[in-house]
């Protein structure tokens, strides 16, 4: 059955240019397969049995004539797992910079149109030793467009194709995907794409009564706080970051303990998403210092913001941002942190008071044209270069599962994102927890940010220096302000608990219906994926 793309989905395709690919990827570090097995075919037996359960695996892109609206997801019919599913291998040594400059090379690669937008390399001959990597270990690199998943989408995905524990499915002995092809006609694609133009003028109307709530509510947050939105609204000082960029990519890879870095944001009472950020200004302030490029005035991070309900795991985007300052020109590292936590608090608010009514959704006649038309003249003249920035960086946190994830019988010991780099925003910082760990990876124009991975080195040394910083001040690293609201917020919480009925009247524990549809609640194992 075709399904029409949203406009948040199709505006992924619109952007995407040579210089500009729009997928977003994955690089999983696994241990040895057991002795005599290739991790090549076992995996490929193990995509090919999983592939139909996943709907982005088996479909392809389909224009609406004359190009009116957005293009339509409809199936593949033949999948060739051949093209899907590569084999590559790392020559001797092996080690993590060559496997870094592999996945820079691929990365800068777009998916082609004409068939299903992911695919996989498996990597083998990844056998650093300063990683403690033994001999056979091997790396996964997924890519899928971003039209098809974001985030929270691409966690669902990686459910499906891995295993909870060593054993896996039986895989089945297929090299192709065969599903019945669709070709919808001409009429019925157009009057697909008017009912849709029709459509979306009632919801307008429908929306107007949430719009007027939503600024009366705004309204009432810039009263409350004018300077955090005046803040938001001035342009982000121009730095390196801020250009048209090249096709060629660098990556930068680093990891940090997830329970090292959860116990710092309770030692200074702040958030886990408070840390990172602070961290990520330390080194940005680091890194332009070091090219004596450092701006007076702070960064801005965009910081994407996740929408989708828990337990939802359709193959859409369902995400919204908010901006937050960095403190890049602040010193001292607690300074720096007390400043991310008023100014992530105050954009939260400003978010909270117009999520609801942030289209997801959007058409009208020639879209397809006219917003690529628009990503073409980003990417053909400099622009980007002459105008302002709203932000100078992207820094997503991404949670991801909690356990342990096999394929082909191998444990994964690491899951480092590669994301997305755009014109006005060279660097992209997006991490993820895996089990015990925050795996961090950066992507960027080679040309901007050809030294990526001193970034990400920084990132790993301004924890330690927060945490030296924190410990100093030992009781004093919470503020008595947010000592405060951590006890209110904790004495509200024993109360409610306390109040709360914990028997039915026949004496029995009350039943709890959960919202989750049991297959998806089967295979989550992270939480929502959303700004902490």
């Amino acid at each position: 059955m075709m399904h029409k793309l949203t406009g948040l989905d199709a505006t992924f395709l619109y952007m995407e240019t040579d210089e500009t690919p729009m997928h977003v990827s994955a690089l999983l570090i696994c241990e040895p397969p057991k002795e005599g097995d290739n991790p090549f075919e076992l995996l490929k037996s193990q995509i090919a049995e999983r592939a139909h359960e996943i709907p982005s695996f088996h479909r392809k892109l389909m224009p609406t004539p004359f190009y009116v609206d957005h293009p339509v997801w409809v199936n593949a019919g033949t999948v060739d797992l051949d093209y899907h599913i590569k084999h590559a291998s790392l020559p001797s040594p092996g080690n993590v910079e060559q496997l870094r400059t592999l996945i820079q090379g691929l990365h800068s690669l777009t998916l082609d149109r004409d068939r299903p937008l992911w695919q996989f390399y498996v990597i083998e001959g990844v056998e650093d030793a300063s990683l403690g990597l033994p001999k056979g270990s091997f790396a996964l690199y997924t890519k899928s467009h971003h039209a098809s998943v974001d985030g929270g989408a691409g966690i669902a995905v990686m459910d499906i194709i891995s295993d909870r524990a060593p054993k896996p499915r039986p895989p089945l002995p297929k090299n192709k995907i065969r599903l019945q092809a669709e070709k919808p006609g001409m009429f019925e694609l157009l009057g697909s794409s008017y009912g849709r133009f029709l459509q979306q003028q009632v919801d307008v109307v429908k929306k107007i009564p949430d719009l007027v709530k939503a600024a009366g509510s705004f309204a009432k947050v810039a009263m409350e706080d004018r300077s955090s939105v005046f803040k938001n609204m001035q342009p982000a000082p121009k730095t390196r970051f801020n250009v048209r960029i090249q096709k060629q990519r660098a990556y930068g890879a680093q990891s940090l303990s997830l329970p090292d870095t959860i116990a710092l944001a309770k030692q200074t009472g702040a958030t886990l998403n408070d840390i990172v950020l602070t961290i990520c200004g330390g080194a940005l302030r680091r890194y332009l210092e070091g090219h004596k490029e450092l701006p007076e005035s702070s960064l801005v991070a965009a910081v994407p913001v996740s929408l989708r309900e828990l337990g939802d795991a359709s193959n859409t985007n369902q995400v919204s941002g908010m901006t937050c300052g960095l403190g890049t020109d602040i010193a001292d590292p607690m300074k720096r942190l007390r400043t991310v936590q008023e100014n992530s608090k105050a954009s939260k608010k400003q978010l909270g008071a117009v999520k609801d009514v942030i289209p997801q959704d959007y058409t009208f006649f020639g879209a397809p044209i006219l917003v690529s038309a628009m990503a073409q003249l980003s990417s053909r003249t400099d622009v980007i270069n002459m105008m302002p920035s709203p932000i100078n960086v992207t820094i997503s946190n991404v949670p991801g599962p909690r356990r342990h994830m096999y394929f082909a019988g191998s444990k994964v010991v690491a899951q480092f994102p590669v994301s997305i780099a755009t014109h006005g925003c060279a660097l992209n910082i997006t991490l993820q927890s895996y089990v015990d760990r925050l795996d961090f990876g950066l992507i960027a124009c080679k040309i901007a940010v050809p030294d990526v991975q001193v970034i990400a080195d920084y990132i790993v040394e301004e924890f330690h220096i927060l945490k030296e910083a924190a410990d100093k001040l030992g009781d004093k690293a919470v503020p008595t302000k947010v000592a405060a609201e951590v006890s209110t917020k904790s004495a509200a919480k024993k109360a409610a608990t306390k109040s709360a009925p914990t028997k039915t009247a026949n004496g029995k524990k009350p039943a709890v219906k959960s919202s989750v549809p049991p297959k998806a609640k089967a295979r989550k194992r992270g939480a929502k994926p959303t700004a902490h």
